[in-house]
């Protein structure tokens, strides 16, 4: 840029022809800004002259040029000058040419939203102070109007700084309130004044808020005119909505003056005393006030939410120019235009009634958002005459009514929840799905829900009817109702579907887009969740030739939308193997469709990915079916391109493992297995781990489908490029590789010396890893049964060999003996009986040897895996082996020995069952004797745990076998339960708590004397804690139903070891899928014991003298930490009931406590955050935040800073770093200038601020 530009550019800005003006300053504009040099003062101000000249121009197109160019040319030049500007502004909007003052006041505001916030200061300094004058001062109406404006957008951009905060706020509120009484101003004017009193209430400090809403309420009561109550009402509606929760200490005085008015506005309206169209005004502004303390002030406005909802009730019908003839809603399908002067309705140019009628229903979705446990009396009272007023006169309104009713079937739901217990209204079994896949879980409903679900008939029918009119704004607000339905209640509106069809059949046939993309949505929801499929065979001949229709579109949406309700509607037409509908067949067109469309390179990419898809599903469906091979095969090749394709190849492998999934034979696939096999190989060296996990998910699916028909060179490579990533360093990627040698061993037995080379050295390395767990280990305990069919390769030897532990730590050195012996295990019970037997007796001997300890540990839990599917009663000298070597010296031999035993017994209940109960009552009083009883209650446990999950080849439970030793075992577990060894009362709990599942009756007779046992509270505890033990297995929820009482009257006990079992029981509880609900109506008792025992006290502190130093303990710690958790998990199993500003008093509680409760109190927040309707809740107490967590964030800044457990500190940094990362959206979305001051003040510490960056990025991320 150089300065002879410059200045011919000046020049031309001052040119005659207003063109050549309105390009220079253009040019000029682009220069300055695409410029990295900075302009020299003197010309600085001479670009700021020109450009404030041209404000002046004759042409209005130069004006609003140099408008948009100023705004954008000053924010680069230095402070001095963008402070020049700023004033010469303001001055000119008060002092300027009055035919321009409205472009200067443009500018102004123009640039105001252009500076940068470090702008602020010199903003309130040239601006604040005119601006303020101009309102108070100035005489002219004009001028105030234009004043007003610019203050608003002022105080929209700059209100927080501290100068607007240390100013005469009051003074600020006064004078923009003065502006509201004179009669003689515009209406322009008032409406302005409203909007800046709104911006400037959300920076006004609480006093001088509390001021303005006396002020605004006493003007209310005391206006004259209807006119000037309604502009009143406005101006606090408007600052509900800019303060949010803090309006809700004046709701106590806001609520009843408000109710009081709408009531005798709309009851005037009503009896016909004299029409005032202002008293709507007054009511919808009334409303809108409601609408938004509603969603902000759930707890304060609840003292008048009986008398709002009634009045909500009679206003979303108020209609007093309409008269009902009592034909109900057939009269209106007929339409209004038939009505004359002497009819039904009046004028609708002079009915604004339809306002009331909206804003009632706002303030409907309001309560429905942000009152959650208030939905069961919201649906009871609303829904039945919410449906009624589909039949609105008003389109908008019928709208509205239409979005409402919405809200309250979204709301029903709890979307995106995978519990089995709400798969309980599909009628469909997994097992008779056609795909090996797990069923799809329909959305939770909430307890509430029903009252809904019992008018949703009607809704359906209501709707059908306006699905048949004429309007296609009502038939499009109707259709997107009717997806709603689909997507949050398929279950229901299956049943009613018949009700539709006809319109949803002509809504595919729309010229109207949304219309076809919301009926192809529904079907496909409603596909996608099918449990009658006879209703979608019915119905298949005219929906399959309108997906066809639509699939032939010029919209790519539409054909998107429409391959994806084909991929859902053809698994309701073949739901299992053997039901193949007729109507299969009217799908055979959409293969020509398919094989165009993955043909296809100059498509949409929704499109592509839409087609792969229903590809996918269709093939899974048809693929044995005659009439479909050729038209199959025709589609492979272009899919198989679609696989290897950069851009679809995720997609396509998606597909690949819907077909693989299928229970029918795809005969086509076969010619296109090595080129599919070798391609996902390859894939497989790509550094996307994501992408890799999903190619060896799909190869074992192709492997399991059709792995007999892959060539053997290509399955060779598979395996060769798997054997890698065989590692314990990535343990799901180590069971996918796994699972795929497992395949190639089942359905390519040629290969299995191949397998056994390349998989075996790596898988034996896995094994001696103390990382392996999961189903990592079953896929490898499964590789090694497999392999135990090739006597030649089978590494039973290296299995065996325990000297790479030797060097181990204690602790993974158990776990990997524990892990060579399930594998010795798998790969005896997998082999020939005569090898079964010789290894068996190995194992004995290598017992009795005695042995090095672990080698011996290794035989016994050997010997017992293998007895889990053996029956080694038989074995000569197993069972006094075994149990001798309950008294070796060691105690890893004689822990072993015991769960050797308990082990063996699943396998021979029959037998080694009563050995062990037999010798457990045997077992002397005496030290030895109970050390000895103990190892075998150990046994029992590990029976009974097994038992009652574990099925026999038979498919009997095993529990029947142990339900005739009960009244036997029960006698030995409720001695032992008051034993002083927490480790005996855990064996205790645990085999009664699943001996619950197998003989209820006996249990709970045993456990009462235990739980009101009043001398000793190790009874008690263990008897409680046998709660934890049966719900943790997903007993149903009648099983410890009777010891419901009995758990919540311990939460209360005197003892504190007997709450901290009644802690733990209940949060296993409340985390069941089974057993939640039984404590859902007990919320609040159970809350008031949290918030008592959460609490710290000084009794249960204690010193502890260690010679040179003391050191406190605090034995209230463990059940303050379990008090927190339960609170976590109430939380996630109750939103509804438990959300509410005392969890945050919880949490503020939490972060004064040791860290390991910030821990449970940081996470407590997160989830509490997470809950979209909590956050009007707690909204109010977000700055009450500040104060402990800069507390603790202080503290632990300086221990990094003094390099004092640095490690522990950062981490505790990163907690509070993300705790306050999911806070800080929710303050600056609602203005919470105490909060996002605060989070400004602690970002600029450099410690916390790299801290925050990486949770901010998710480079933490657990």
């Amino acid at each position: 840029m150089n300065s002879q530009g410059l200045n011919q550019l000046l020049d031309d800005m001052q040119n005659w022809d207003k063109d050549k003006r309105f390009m220079a300053a253009s040019d000029l504009m682009q220069e300055v800004t695409n410029s990295s040099q900075a302009l020299d003062v003197l010309l600085q101000k001479r670009v700021c002259q020109a450009f404030l000249k041209q404000l002046e121009d004759q042409s209005i197109d130069v004006q609003g040029n140099a408008i948009k160019c100023l705004a954008k040319i000053v924010c680069k030049f230095q402070d001095q000058q963008v402070g020049e500007v700023l004033a010469k502004l303001s001055q000119l909007v008060l002092e300027g040419k009055p035919e321009v003052r409205d472009i200067y006041a443009t500018c102004l505001k123009g640039l105001l939203s252009e500076l940068p916030p470090s702008s602020s200061a010199i903003a309130c300094q040239n601006v604040l102070p005119k601006m303020l004058h101009g309102i108070t001062s100035h005489p002219l109406v004009e001028v105030k109007e234009e004043c007003t404006d610019v203050f608003h957008d002022f105080l929209k951009r700059f209100g927080d700084n501290r100068v607007v905060q240390w100013s005469d706020q009051e003074n600020m509120a006064n004078s923009l309130l003065n502006l509201l009484k004179p009669k003689q101003f515009k209406t322009s004017l008032k409406k302005k004044v409203i909007a800046c009193i709104g911006a400037l209430s959300a920076v006004l400090a609480d006093r001088q808020l509390d001021n303005l809403m006396r002020t605004l309420l006493a003007d209310v009561r005391s206006a004259q005119t209807k006119a000037e109550k309604q502009k009143y009402i406005q101006c606090i509606g408007t600052v509900s909505r800019n303060v949010g929760f803090r309006i809700g200490q004046h709701l106590r005085e806001i609520a009843p003056l408000f109710l009081e008015i709408v009531n005798q506005a709309t009851e005037g309206d009503v009896n016909m005393d004299g029409e005032n169209e202002q008293d709507h005004e007054v009511v919808e502004n009334c409303l809108h006030a409601f609408e938004s303390v509603v969603l902000r002030c759930s707890k304060e406005v609840g003292p008048h939410l009986d008398e709002l909802s009634n009045t909500i009730l009679n206003l979303i019908s108020y209609d007093p120019n309409f008269y009902d003839t009592g034909d109900g809603g057939e009269m209106m399908d007929d339409g209004f235009d038939e009505f004359d002067d002497e009819g039904l309705v009046d004028s609708d140019d002079d009915d604004n009634s339809w306002k009331v009628r909206r804003a009632a229903l706002r303030v409907l979705a309001a309560m429905v958002k942000g009152l959650p446990d208030k939905l069961d009396e919201i649906y009871k009272t609303f829904s039945s005459p919410l449906i009624s007023r589909f039949t609105e006169r008003e389109e908008s309104v019928k709208l509205d009514v239409f979005i409402t009713f919405g809200e309250m079937v979204q709301h029903a739901v709890v979307k995106n929840q995978a519990q089995a217990s709400n798969m309980a209204a599909s009628t469909q079994a997994a097992g008779a799905s056609i795909l090996e896949l797990p069923q799809r879980a329909l959305p939770k409903e909430r307890p509430s829900a029903q009252s809904l679900v019992a008018v949703l008939p009607q809704c359906v029918a209501q709707l059908g009817k306006q699905l048949r009119g004429k309007a296609i704004k009502t038939r499009q607000g109707a259709m997107v109702l009717l997806r709603i339905l689909a997507e949050s209640m398929p279950q229901y509106l299956e049943p009613n579907l018949g009700q539709v069809q006809e319109e949803l059949v002509r809504a595919m046939q729309e010229n109207n887009s949304g219309m076809r993309l919301d009926a192809l949505a529904t079907i496909r929801h409603l596909a996608g969740n099918f449990s009658n499929p006879s209703v979608y065979e019915q119905l298949a001949p005219q929906f399959c030739k309108n997906f066809l229709l639509c699939c032939k579109d010029s919209y790519y949406k539409s054909i998107a939308q429409a391959l994806r309700a084909i991929g859902a509607y053809v698994y309701t037409l073949r739901p299992s193997v053997a039901q193949a509908s007729t109507s299969l067949t009217e799908l055979l067109p959409m293969f020509e469709v398919l094989t165009g469309k993955l043909s296809a390179t100059d498509i949409d990419q929704e499109v592509k990915e839409s087609a792969l898809e229903c590809f996918g599903d269709l093939v899974a469906c048809t693929g044995d079916l005659d009439p479909f091979q050729a038209p199959i095969q025709a589609c492979i090749p272009p899919f198989v391109e679609r696989i290897r394709n950069d851009v679809t190849r995720t997609t396509a492998i998606r597909a690949l493992k819907t077909i693989c999934s299928s229970q029918v034979k795809v005969a086509p696939l076969s010619s296109s297995l090595g080129a599919i096999g070798g391609q996902l190989s390859l894939y497989l060296s790509q550094n996307s781990r994501s992408f890799r996990q999903q190619c060896l998910d799909a190869l074992v699916h192709v492997f399991r489908k059709c792995g007999q028909d892959v060539p053997q060179e290509t399955t060779e490579q598979i395996v060769s490029d798997i054997v890698p990533f065989i590692t314990d360093t990535d343990l799901y990627i180590t069971d996918l590789c796994v699972q795929v040698a497992v395949q190639t061993l089942i359905t390519s037995p040629q290969l299995a010396p191949t397998v056994a080379t390349k998989c075996v050295p790596a898988v034996l390395t896995v094994c001696r890893s103390p990382l392996l767990q999961g189903s990592a280990l079953d896929s490898i305990l499964n590789f090694l049964s497999r392999l135990a069919q090739y006597p030649q390769h089978v590494p039973f030897k290296q299995l065996a060999d325990v000297s790479v532990v030797a060097t181990a730590q204690a602790q993974a050195q158990r776990q990997v003996v524990a892990t060579l012996a399930k594998g010795l295990a798998a790969v005896v019970v997998g082999s020939p009986q005569s090898v079964q037997q010789e290894a068996i007796q190995g194992f004995v001997s290598q017992v009795r040897s005695g042995a090095a300890p672990v080698e011996v540990e290794l035989a016994l839990l050997a010997l017992g895996e293998s007895g889990k599917f053996l029956d080694l009663s038989q074995t000569p000298g197993f069972s006094e082996t075994i149990l001798s070597q309950l008294e070796h010296p060691q105690d890893e031999v004689r822990l072993a020995g015991a769960l050797a035993l308990g082990y063996a017994t699943v396998g021979a209940m029959g037998t080694l069952l009563k050995v062990v109960i037999d010798n457990a009552q045997q077992a002397g009083a005496a030290a030895k004797g109970q050390k000895t009883q103990y190892l075998l209650l150990t046994s029992l446990r590990e029976v009974i745990s097994i038992g009652v999950t574990k099925r026999g080849p038979g498919e009997s439970n095993l529990a029947e076998h142990l339900r005739p030793h009960v009244p036997r075992v029960l006698p030995i577990l409720c001695q032992y339960a008051d034993s002083t060894e927490e480790s005996v009362r855990n064996v205790v709990s645990e085999s009664l708590g699943h001996l619950l599942m197998v003989d209820q009756a006996a249990v709970l007779t045993a456990l009462q004397p235990l739980l009101t046992n009043k001398e000793s509270w190790r009874c008690r505890a263990a008897a409680i804690a046998a709660v934890r033990f049966a719900a943790g297995k997903s007993c149903a929820a009648e099983t410890i139903l009777p010891l419901k009482e009995r758990l919540l009257e311990s939460l209360s006990d005197e003892e504190l070891q007997v709450r901290k079992a009644a802690w733990h029981s209940l949060n296993v509880a409340c985390l069941s899928s089974t057993c939640s609900e039984i404590f859902r109506e007990h919320t609040d008792h159970i809350f008031e014991c949290i918030k008592e025992d959460s609490k710290q006290r000084a009794e249960l502190i204690r010193e502890v003298d260690l010679g040179p130093f003391k050191h406190k303990v605090d034995d209230g710690l463990p059940l303050r930490k379990f008090a927190y958790t339960v609170s976590c998990s109430l939380l996630s199993a109750y939103p509804e009931q438990m959300v509410s500003p005392s969890l945050v008093d919880l949490v503020l509680q939490g972060l004064a406590d040791s860290e390991d409760v910030q821990v449970i109190c940081c996470q407590l927040l997160q989830d509490l955050c997470s809950w979209n309707f909590a956050l009007y809740r707690i909204i109010g107490r977000i700055g009450d935040l500040v104060e402990p967590f800069d507390r603790c964030i202080m503290r632990c800044i300086k221990q990094v800073q003094g390099k004092q457990q640095v490690g522990r500190a950062k981490d505790m940094l990163r907690l509070y770093a993300r705790a306050l990362r999911t806070v800080q959206p929710i303050a600056e979305q609602n203005q919470h200038k105490v909060f996002v001051e605060y989070m400004a003040r602690i970002l600029k510490d450099p410690v916390f601020a790299e801290v925050y960056e990486h949770a901010n990025s998710s480079k933490d991320a657990l």
